[in-house]
């Protein structure tokens, strides 16, 4: 089935975003689906990798969704990027978040939807 990167680019932190999460939703009713989910640094001109609570990579079972949280983000970091990796397919459908607290507390504004996304082909 091979799998597709899709991207929020770099995007500028809000001051009260303290965390980044990923909700990705598999509506196949019957197969089960992987996703992979990196965060990055983007402040110093290059990617460093931004830690997670949740596994990077998580299979999703039929009609089920689940969560990928990123640690509370240092003060210093002003830019980010998040990166989901996921079957080529239309099943699988993925939203960005900042939040203000990781009691999932999504700020307006603050979100990308999976058609907000660019797909990217890394090498």
């Amino acid at each position: 089935m091979g799998s597709k990167i899709l991207t929020t680019g770099v995007l500028r932190r809000h001051s009260s975003t303290m965390f980044l999460t990923v909700e990705a939703l598999n509506i196949d009713p019957d197969s089960f689906r992987s996703v992979t989910v990196q965060m990055f640094d983007w402040s110093s001109g290059s990617p460093i990798v931004i830690p997670m609570v949740d596994p990077s990579t998580q299979t999703l079972a039929p009609n089920q969704y689940r969560t990928f949280r990123s640690l509370q983000l240092s003060p210093a970091l002003f830019a980010y990027e998040v990166r989901v990796i996921h079957p080529k397919d239309k099943d699988v459908v993925v939203s960005v978040f900042g939040l203000s607290d990781i009691t999932f507390d999504p700020q307006n504004g603050n979100n990308a939807m999976q058609h907000d996304l660019a797909r990217v082909k890394l090498k």
